[in-house]
């Protein structure tokens, strides 16, 4: 289980196990701010100042960067290494947290230098059912500084107060969005999920959500220690996600994930095929892809 940092891993008692699942469970809706209106091929929002594939992404200066930071944060907010407190801006939260940027990266050209960054946060205290505190921006120059073209505070996100990974990927030719690695362990069930997140007007949503891990190892250790295992009630399941950039035409580039494993006494090797959908903005996630155990 690599992607999972040991934090990550605690067994919780029945009476937690349901707290964990909601806490960690994506946003039913992205909020209100950041909806997209009934969209078209032509009308959805894919960012057209952005490179081209073949084009070198333009950003910032660091400097103008964290400068921005420190109007949202205070003034120990950084680029590198994390910082304590709580916000300035308003929109961002409350909370005390140790916050760090874990994902930057330049998505603009010579003329429209811009980029993505999202800034991470551990509150204080974080217990096993606690969210990480995720921090979406979309940057742009604005005279001799940074402005955000659109912002979004999220903790629908992570476990411990924590998510694995967050990094930037090219989802169309002019495309850009955020992936966030998250899991949870419970009761011995290790559910691992990836959250892709992209700009929506002012604000960002969530495109997808699916499973990037899925195993009982440990809880197939207890029953082993018991001796009342089931033989066939095992499963250890890896999905690796690609973008299928095979549509040159395509505005957002559909998804393929390939499932690989053991699943309760059987071997697993297909590939699943994830289109996007222009009317909703977001990819079309079918419920395999987003189990909790089997089938």
């Amino acid at each position: 289980m690599p992607w999972f940092r040991s934090s990550w891993l605690h067994t919780v008692s029945g009476a937690c196990v349901a707290c964990a699942l909601v806490a960690c469970s994506p946003p039913s809706a992205p909020p209100a701010a950041a909806a997209l209106p009934a969209a078209t091929s032509d009308t959805f929002d894919a960012r057209s100042d952005a490179p081209v594939p073949d084009a070198a992404p333009v950003g910032m200066p660091g400097g103008a960067v964290r400068q921005f930071l420190v109007h949202q944060y205070g003034e120990l907010a950084q680029l590198q290494g994390d910082w304590p407190g709580v916000p300035l801006a308003a929109d961002l939260g409350r909370r005390d947290a140790m916050r760090e940027v874990c994902a930057r990266e330049a998505i603009g050209t010579p003329d429209a230098p811009a980029e993505l960054v999202a800034v991470c946060g551990v509150p204080d205290g974080a217990g096993h059912v606690d969210t990480a505190l995720t921090d979406f921006f979309l940057l742009r120059a604005e005279g001799a500084g940074v402005a955000a073209e659109a912002r979004q505070h999220m903790d629908a996100f992570g476990s411990t107060g924590d998510v694995v990974d967050v990094s930037v990927r090219r989802f169309g030719p002019r495309v850009f969005g955020f992936v966030v690695e998250e899991g949870f362990t419970a009761q011995g069930v290790t559910v691992g999920s990836i959250a892709i997140v992209l700009p929506e007007g002012e604000g960002f949503g969530l495109a997808a959500h699916l499973r990037s891990s899925l195993d009982n190892l440990g809880a197939m250790a207890a029953c082993a220690e018991r001796g009342d295992c089931a033989d066939d009630a095992g499963y250890d399941l890896g999905f690796t996600l690609e973008i299928d950039r095979r549509d040159a035409g395509a505005a957002v580039w559909p998804l393929r994930v390939r499932e690989s494993g053991e699943a309760c006494g059987r071997r697993v090797e297909r590939t699943h095929q994830v289109p996007f959908d222009m009317g909703s903005g977001r990819w079309t996630v079918p419920a395999v892809l987003q189990r909790d155990g089997c089938e």
